[in-house]
């Protein structure tokens, strides 16, 4: 008796030791199984992330183009995806004046799916930028507002814009009510000082609904010419900055300016309203004068739907998809 209870545990204990070999055979299967789809998983993840920042980057690029020509703007995505080590073709960008939107399907070579004969997975990936208006705020605008009546006529969009600094006539010399102010705007303090070095350098500035700014009084045209100038000085070593056909956002004389409601009856130290911004060429100085040239521009900020505000030729790009 003692002898069968002795063999009967030793054939359990056998059988058990076979089932536990199976289950653990089972569950190395499963657990590389696991390990195999993380692994693959995460190279399709990489492959989708690396794809996705290529096509961003070129469609902002090319959105930045769109005022030159939706064929510069496709051109220019395309070089940008080849920097990365991208190839895209025509076939992948649609393009109009306002968006360039583009396509891409790559494959992601997979390592333990080849097991099961699956040896590439497609991972596709869009991207859309567009251009967008509406500016309530950056760094970099030059403090020298222009009241919102004196913008041109739509039907000529960029025309000379001259900034008058006429000394008793303030930044309007048709307008002999303006009393000690020159469209200058008061930001970061007071003195010729700050205002030229304003000029050179910008000022932060937003505009919101019932945005105020005080003016700044007194001609201070030798710092204000001074400050111009220099924009223009830091030009000199690039041809394209001192044609208007061919200046663009990086040059110097490419310059944010306020628009303001009105300096209509603006006697000393006064608040006015910012309405909005505009973007102007500096072309030369002659006299008392800046003269200058509404152009296009395309730039970085912080920009929003406000209501009612004034955005003339300034537009930013942003990724809608």
């Amino acid at each position: 008796m003692k002898i069968f209870f002795i063999n009967n545990m030793k054939n359990l204990w056998k059988s058990q030791q076979g089932s536990s070999m199976v289950l653990v055979a089972s569950l190395l299967i499963f657990i590389c199984g696991i390990s195999a789809l993380v692994v693959d998983i995460g190279t399709i993840y990489v492959e989708k992330g690396n794809l996705q920042k290529t096509l961003d980057a070129a469609a902002l690029a090319g959105a930045s183009e769109l005022m030159v020509s939706e064929n510069k703007a496709e051109n220019t995505a395309i070089d940008i995806a080849s920097k990365n080590n991208l190839t895209i073709t025509a076939s992948d960008i649609d393009t109009a004046s306002n968006f360039i939107e583009i396509k891409k399907t790559v494959k992601a070579d997979l390592t333990f799916a080849r097991i099961v004969g699956i040896e590439t997975m497609d991972v596709p990936a869009i991207a859309k930028a567009q251009l967008k208006g509406g500016l309530s705020g950056r760094e970099g605008i030059v403090p020298v507002a222009i009241p919102r009546d004196k913008l041109p006529d739509p039907s000529d969009p960029f025309p000379e814009f001259p900034l008058n600094f006429q000394p008793g006539k303030g930044n309007d010399e048709e307008n002999s009510s303006i009393k000690g102010n020159f469209g200058y705007l008061s930001i970061d303090g007071t003195g010729g000082n700050v205002l030229r070095n304003n000029i050179i350098n910008g000022a932060d500035l937003e505009v919101s609904e019932e945005m105020y700014e005080y003016t700044q009084t007194g001609l201070s045209w030798g710092n204000v010419k001074s400050g111009f100038q220099e924009r223009i000085n830091q030009d000199l070593s690039n041809p394209d900055c001192s044609k208007y056909e061919t200046a663009d956002s990086s040059c110097s004389r490419v310059i944010l300016v306020p628009i303001v409601e009105s300096f209509t009856d603006v006697s000393g130290k006064t608040m006015v309203e910012i309405t909005g911004f505009a973007s102007v060429w500096i072309s030369k100085i002659t006299g008392h004068t800046v003269q200058t040239q509404f152009i296009e521009t395309i730039t970085f900020g912080e920009f929003e739907d406000l209501t009612g505000a004034d955005n003339y030729h300034v537009f930013g790009v942003a990724l809608v998809k």
